[in-house]
């Protein structure tokens, strides 16, 4: 009876997410879009964004730039970033688009990045907290941590709080975009953060990041809201993204995924008032 119940589950979320969550369900959603609000402009406005050399962080990053901000490119890997910042400033036609070398796995990297990075003194309009990982083996950090917590909870936490001062400079139009996924809501809070009590699944694992990373953008609501930042967590849809590919391929397989106009979402969110 639980199969049977769990099956159909599984059925009725895919329906939901095929109508909902790929191409022709953002086509349907955004014709309740306003359209004044996708046509603001960032001109001057900087903005960050992680995991960005490929995927949904480089569309967003593209989307960013196309609207005139300083868009900061943040990527553990110096070639494939020189790569994408190139691209994006030659399809933008916008050059104030930089390449920020910094490791997300590794808590002591971020710190060392956010030192550099806040020593120019400059506020922080947008953060997109983008980069994620879906790693099936158990994998440890130097720092101790299980990876896919390392960079999804660890990373974007340790991230996020570094930039506060910096965003609170740009208040009242300071943004925080979390990309979570349609992977939380199968994942309840737990206190196994480090996925050590049982046989480790990296799906599962996966999930549970995406679910505290919406936990804790609705802590930093509370406790940065008065300080004119907004916070918000976002599910872009379901893309043919490199990390999709390789962690979900039956998924893709399934679905005849496309890459969306993911960065449409993640602009929607920034520019919304409160």
């Amino acid at each position: 009876m639980f199969s049977a119940h769990k099956a159909w589950k599984a059925a009725a979320f895919g329906v939901h997410g095929h109508l909902n969550f790929t191409k022709s369900g953002f086509i349907e959603h955004s014709k309740k879009f306003n359209e004044e609000d996708m046509k603001l402009q960032l001109d001057g406005k900087n903005c960050v964004v992680t995991g960005a050399n490929s995927g949904i962080g480089y569309a967003a990053a593209e989307a960013l730039a196309f609207r005139g901000g300083n868009v900061y490119m943040v990527c553990r890997n110096k070639e494939r970033g020189e790569i994408a910042v190139s691209k994006v400033q030659s399809v933008t036609g916008n050059k104030n688009v930089y390449l920020e070398l910094c490791d997300l796995s590794s808590i002591s990297h971020i710190k060392s990045w956010a030192s550099r990075f806040i020593s120019r003194k400059q506020p922080v309009h947008v953060l997109v907290n983008n980069a994620g990982l879906l790693e099936k083996k158990r994998i440890t950090t130097s720092e101790g941590l299980e990876l896919n917590f390392a960079v999804n909870v660890a990373g974007t936490f340790s991230l996020t709080e570094l930039m506060v001062p910096l965003l609170e400079k740009a208040e009242p139009d300071a943004r925080v975009i979390t990309v979570s996924s349609d992977g939380m809501y199968t994942a309840p809070l737990t206190e196994d953060l480090q996925f050590s009590e049982r046989i480790f699944d990296g799906d599962v694992q996966y999930a549970r990041t995406k679910r505290v990373q919406v936990a804790l953008t609705e802590r930093w609501a509370k406790l940065y809201g008065e300080k004119g930042i907004v916070f918000y967590s976002m599910h872009p849809g379901w893309a043919m993204t490199p990390g999709v590919v390789k962690g979900l391929p039956e998924l893709c397989k399934r679905q005849g995924l496309e890459i969306l106009l993911v960065s449409y979402f993640v602009i929607f969110c920034c520019l919304l008032d409160d």
